[in-house]
């Protein structure tokens, strides 16, 4: 009897453990329901505030944007309200802005003596011994040349000589240009050529005259000029490549030559085509230039870089540069100075 007892008071102490272990067991699966549920609420609020920091920042950077835009706007409309003061010069040097170029550039080079070849009466031989360059200027036509040293030869920095330039050392016929037009419309010395190129219904080769022909490299071993030169300046009217290769290994830091585009009255011949130039420029190790070019028809004056092609019926001047240092400084100021032309 007392064992019946005592197993029963065992069972019943079991079954009280069990029940205890039961609602134990109930509370800790209630308590992680309570804890999943508060995770859950908690992620939920996570994704809203996220969603609601993306849009803050989308507004923000929508806000930004549209204040840039607004900056950007006004800071255009300043520069459009800025008027450059503009010191007017001569119908020349308005008329040839890459005179002026070389004029600035004369800061820029540690070479200031310039070649002038195709001088004419000394236009810009004059304006570039005021900049301060030494001057070699080069005439073969003798009623050009005397006017020349008429003007110019009071200056101790400045040197004329009566020859052509070419590839070589000869005598050649000079064509003579006359105008034609019987109202003095033109001033034909600037249009003789060592070349029979294709001219104007008004101003044409009427004659020939024998000149004595040098090459740069012959004068630089005759020591009659400077085996160097910062500026070496070529306008001979359809000639200039001749003149190139005529350099021998002389040293220049900024070539200028003469160009026409094929549909040019002058260039519809052949002669004076940019691309011809500039292949014979970078064989020498000239990498850039600027070309700075007329439409007589509309009287545009423009300027491009390092581009071959060339605008219709247009002339100008390309200036090559041995070093992009002095080929940044003239970029620089031809943007300052004239219109650019963009090639899309």
């Amino acid at each position: 009897m007392t064992e019946i007892m005592t197993r029963d008071v065992a069972l019943n102490k079991i079954s009280s453990d069990i029940a205890e272990l039961e609602g134990i067991l109930e509370s800790v699966v209630a308590n992680d329901t309570g804890i999943l549920d508060a995770l859950s609420q908690m992620l939920s609020a996570l994704h809203q505030m996220q969603r609601k920091n993306e849009q803050l920042q989308k507004r923000v950077t929508d806000e930004l944007s549209a204040l840039n835009e607004a900056v950007q706007q006004l800071d255009l409309r300043a520069r459009s309200l800025q008027k450059a003061i503009v010191v007017e010069g001569d119908s020349s040097a308005d008329q040839n802005p890459e005179d002026g170029l070389l004029e600035f550039l004369f800061a820029f080079l540690s070479n200031t003596t310039e070649i002038d070849i195709g001088a004419n009466v000394g236009r810009v031989s004059e304006r570039l011994l005021a900049a301060g360059y030494t001057v070699y200027a080069f005439e073969p036509y003798r009623p050009s040349f005397q006017k020349l040293t008429e003007r110019l030869s009071g200056q101790k920095n400045f040197h004329a000589f009566e020859y052509a330039i070419g590839s070589g050392d000869s005598t050649m016929n000079l064509n003579v240009a006359a105008d034609t037009s019987g109202e003095d419309k033109w001033d034909p010395t600037l249009f003789h050529s060592l070349t029979d190129h294709a001219m104007l219904e008004d101003c044409k080769f009427t004659s020939t005259l024998p000149v004595k022909v040098r090459s740069l490299e012959s004068l630089q071993k005759a020591g009659e000029i400077p085996e160097s030169a910062g500026l070496l300046k070529i306008d001979t009217e359809g000639f200039d490549l001749n003149v190139i290769r005529g350099m021998g290994s002389g040293k220049f830091s900024v070539v200028m030559t003469e160009y026409w585009d094929p549909v040019h009255p002058f260039g519809v011949s052949g002669h004076g085509r940019l691309e011809d130039t500039v292949k014979e420029m970078k064989a020498r190790g000239f990498a850039w230039y600027i070309v700075i070019y007329h439409v007589d028809e509309t009287s545009t004056i423009s300027y491009y870089s390092n581009r071959l092609r060339t605008v219709p019926k247009s002339w100008g001047n390309a200036l090559f540069f041995s070093d992009h240092a002095t080929f940044a400084h003239a970029i620089r100021w031809c943007g300052e100075v004239l219109p650019p032309t963009l090639y899309r």
